[in-house]
């Protein structure tokens, strides 16, 4: 039993830093939230996109052993804190990954990539929403970009989808789901969203728990809308949205297949950017991954994804076990897989 699983058991020692050479950094594992992890995240800058009690959540929730908290410091100074979440395929994400927009992991200012390339572990971080883009470091292995998508409020919706030829069809979508009922947080929807989507996508009970226990609490703090449609006591479809810099950032949608002759997945764009406006927001954003998006909202940005380590070495093994992963996984549905671009969701 490694350290990490002893801490998790509760009959750990105190665990012991690891130096990391050249760098003046030193990491310390743990296997669960602890008090020094409290006074180490204390010290670090708070931000408004994860308060440090959102973070906390994220980092101590967990149904499974598939998560580790690294404390990166120097000395007895707090450079920032990774909590880790560990895919299916055999990947590591920071617990926040796609699911807090503008927010990897709290840190002291600039220093991100330093913090994550000291662990000794490949790392993969999405860029999403950040003020700025990533900076250039030694231990990034991968840098790749897409574009987002997104529209002002201000701006006219049905002008950009008649250029694009989509108009039509979100007013016949329009037409055919008039009968559905349409819930805006609704007690319990956005857990059910984000279920219902989950098992469409085949996503792992870990990331879902995450999933819903930041929903939760970012309701509560007024920054989440989810938008659910009902034919009486049958699910349609639904999307979790989450309000962002006064935008609403287009999250996890659902919808029921038995319905797709009505058009579901178009009519809840619509929804999304008729809430908006109705809820005075200055945009929408629809986030990437998906070339469709670009017949509902123009390019408005890019997010960045990358895959760090600082230990070379390491980083050959990984990619070596990720192939045999694929390989060994091959046969399987595809629901068993991480789907590229499925963080943000597909309607």
């Amino acid at each position: 039993m490694n350290q990490a699983q002893f801490e998790a058991t509760g009959s750990a020692p105190i665990p012991q830093p690891r130096h990391v050479a050249g760098t003046g950094l030193q990491v310390t594992w743990f296997g669960q939230w602890n008090v020094r992890l409290d006074d180490a995240l204390s010290r670090l800058p708070a931000s408004d996109a994860c308060p440090h009690g959102l973070f906390r959540l994220l980092a101590s929730n967990t149904i499974g052993h598939r998560k580790r908290i690294a404390l990166v410091h120097e000395e007895n100074t707090p450079v920032a804190i990774a909590a880790l979440r560990r895919t299916p395929d055999e990947r590591w994400v920071p617990v926040t990954h796609y699911i807090v927009p503008g927010f990897v992991l709290p840190s002291q200012p600039g220093r991100v990539l330093d913090a994550v390339a000291s662990l000794g572990v490949t790392v993969d971080l999405g860029f999403w929403r950040s003020e700025q883009g990533p900076q250039s470091h030694g231990a990034v292995r991968r840098f790749w970009s897409e574009p987002s998508f997104g529209m002002d409020t201000a701006d006219d919706f049905e002008a950009y989808w008649r250029k694009t030829g989509e108009l039509y069809s979100i007013r016949a979508a329009r037409r055919k789901c008039g009968g559905f009922s349409v819930g805006l947080n609704q007690p319990g929807a956005a857990e059910l969203i984000i279920e219902e989507w989950g098992e469409a996508w085949g996503v792992d009970r870990d990331e879902i728990a995450d999933r819903v226990a930041a929903a939760e609490y970012m309701e509560n703090d007024g920054r989440l809308v989810s938008i659910l449609l009902m034919d009486e006591d049958r699910k349609v479809g639904g999307i979790t949205c989450i309000i962002h810099d006064d935008e609403l950032v287009h999250g996890v949608p659902f919808r029921n297949h038995h319905y797709d002759k009505f058009g579901v997945g178009k009519y809840i764009f619509y929804l999304v950017f008729e809430v908006a406006r109705k809820l005075n927001l200055k945009a929408v954003d629809l986030g990437g991954g998906h070339a469709y998006k670009r017949r509902f909202a123009p390019t408005k940005g890019s997010k960045y994804e990358m895959r760090v380590c600082g230990n070379v070495v390491r980083y050959q093994f990984d990619r070596a076990m990720r192939r045999l992963h694929r390989a060994t996984h091959a046969g399987r549905p595809a629901g068993h897989m991480e789907q590229p671009g499925r963080e943000m969701g597909s309607v």
